[in-house]
């Protein structure tokens, strides 16, 4: 199944140091991404306010989307185990 999807995700830290650390580790494994990916699928990972925020922008098959988006969840948890022992 198709799919046009535009939205954002958000992860609460309320810690900015935290935040920017996730953030920083995260858009590096966005900037990654197969070139042939890059084409249907735009990621952009910043801090705000100790948040980490992933703009998403994809248009193409339903399951790349799962499988870029479970690969994203998974950075940000290894991220968060590193950033946790710092």
């Amino acid at each position: 199944m198709r799919v046009e999807v535009v939205g954002r995700i958000v992860w609460h830290y309320g810690d900015e140091e935290r935040a920017r650390a996730v953030a920083g580790a995260v858009q590096v494994d966005n900037l990654a991404m197969p070139p042939g990916l890059k084409k249907s699928l735009n990621l952009e990972t910043a801090w705000v306010d100790g948040k980490v925020i992933t703009k998403v922008k994809y248009s193409g098959e339903i399951e790349t989307l799962i499988r870029a988006l479970d690969d994203l969840v998974f950075s940000v948890k290894i991220a968060e185990g590193v950033t946790g022992k710092v």
